[in-house]
């Protein structure tokens, strides 16, 4: 099993609740599906949160390495660039009204 920095990965058994889980008032649910823990389950316990450990490996996005350069800022930044530098577009969201 692979072993992380701050990261502990083990079967959940009846000595580690008692010993691990229990003097620090670790509630035995998956913080990610909310669903209770059960003796036998393999979790991830990071300080206080555990997660099945299916639960844990999905917090993560596989993100190809082959991308535009317009993905790559939209990952980055959230969204599209737009490279249309105009001074007709209205820098307000409110509607120009003209009385004629």
């Amino acid at each position: 099993m692979k072993k992380k920095q701050g990261l502990s990965y083990y079967t959940l058994s009846e000595e580690i609740i008692r010993r691990r889980l229990l003097p620090h008032s670790i509630p035995l649910e998956c913080v990610m599906c909310r669903r209770e823990l059960h003796v036998g389950d393999k979790i991830v316990r990071k300080r206080r949160k555990l997660y099945h450990e299916e639960c844990y490996e999905n917090t993560f996005l596989d993100i190809p390495d082959n991308l535009d350069p317009e993905e790559e800022f939209y990952i980055e930044c959230g969204y599209y660039p737009s490279f249309t530098t105009s001074s007709t577009i209205p820098l307000s969201t409110i509607p120009i009204v003209s009385n004629s």
